[in-house]
Formats: structure tokens, sequence, C-alpha cells
């Protein structure tokens, strides 16, 4: 095997996401539950359950009806910011239960 150069990991991850469409909805969808404490802060974080992906929704549980009715409050920001971090439209839609 012939030696191409050196190449830094975070190109050779990314020719490899951008090759496979399906690992890199994997991925977002991995970044966006160890980023969810980041996203949601802390007392939400805490709160959660579960986090889980039907296609493009999102769905999120948590303990307590009052942590669920202040997601549904700020879920079109939580959407925003969700698709910020992980760089894509990866969610379109939050479901809490």
């Amino acid at each position: 095997m012939k030696r191409q150069g050196e190449m830094p990991i975070g190109s050779i991850l990314s020719n490899v996401l951008d090759a496979n469409p399906n690992l890199q909805d994997n991925y977002r969808k991995y970044r966006i539950k160890s980023l969810w404490k980041e996203i949601s802060g802390e007392y939400v974080a805490n709160s959660t359950d579960e986090i889980s992906f039907s296609g493009r929704t999102m769905i999120v549980k948590v303990k307590s009806s009052i942590i669920r009715s202040e997601i549904m409050l700020i879920r079109h920001q939580l959407i925003y910011r969700i698709n910020q971090m992980v760089g894509g439209n990866c969610v379109d839609e939050l479901i809490v239960r």
C-alpha cells in the first residue's frame, strides 16, 4: 500500500461522514445527546430521562410536568440551538413526554 501523506484526523472523519449520510445522521444524534446539558441547561438535563429520535423528530422524556411545560414553551429555541450546534438541519420537531 502506497502512503499518500499525512492528513489531520478531523479531515479523515469529515470525509468518512460525508461519504456515509446514515453514519453522519447517527453521529449528529449522538452529539445532540452528549450536548443536551449545554443546550437545555443543567436543571432540564437533570430532569431528562431519555432522548430518542424518530426520523427528524426528537423525543424527550422528562420526570416532571413542570419541566415538560417549560420545554414546550421554548422548544423552537431548543430546535434552533440543536441544529446550530450540530451543524445542519437535523431536528425539525421536538416532542416532550
